[in-house]
């Protein structure tokens, strides 16, 4: 999931300068905007992983965001405002993945190694976003008009990841469902 998201995410407000004309002093009020609607979506999004499984809800919140993910890497020409209201339903959903997987990363280990587990995690998500930036910028390129080309590629190659990632989710098993318990004899305990 981070490799996907830091294939696209870094190079947002470089695509929207350099290719839409978006001036650098607004750029601050899309993320403001996309921030206050995540503000208010990832509690509900936390409240919907609680009622239905985060296994469930990272699939359909991973399957969701492949339509803001190709939408905004190939971006069509919009007014300022539109991209003012769209860029919200973009941050929502991208960012509503996260939600659910880390409530789901919570129940891989067992208590006693839920520590290390999500360290060792944590130092992988920060690979993974270190390796998507990298991988995303040597897709793209400048043209003769100092346009941006490439982004459509990161977002085609986010969209296969995040697909891949929400089929892979139904494969992880809950540290409590790995557990096996011990045989129960049928026959009663004698007294020695």
């Amino acid at each position: 999931m981070m490799v996907s998201q830091m294939l696209v995410v870094p190079f947002i407000s470089p695509i929207l300068v350099a290719n839409y004309g978006v001036a650098p002093a607004q750029l601050s009020w899309l993320y403001m905007a996309g921030g206050a609607a995540t503000f208010f979506s990832a509690r509900l999004v936390g409240t919907l992983s609680d009622r239905y499984g985060s296994g469930l809800m990272f699939r359909v919140m991973a399957a969701l965001s492949v339509v803001p993910l190709l939408f905004i890497t190939h971006l069509p020409s919009l007014s300022y405002v539109a991209m003012l209201l769209l860029f919200p339903v973009f941050m929502v959903i991208v960012s509503g993945r996260l939600v659910p997987m880390q409530a789901l990363l919570t129940t891989v280990p067992e208590p006693s190694n839920r520590g290390a587990f999500l360290s060792t995690n944590s130092a992988l998500q920060a690979l993974g976003a270190g390796c998507g930036a990298w991988l995303g910028g040597l897709f793209l390129s400048f043209d003769a008009h100092g346009a941006i080309q490439g982004y459509g590629l990161d977002g085609l190659l986010a969209a296969a990841l995040v697909l891949f990632g929400a089929f892979w989710v139904g494969h992880v098993k809950p540290a409590l469902e790995k557990a096996v318990p011990p045989p129960i004899s049928a026959e009663p305990l004698r007294e020695a």
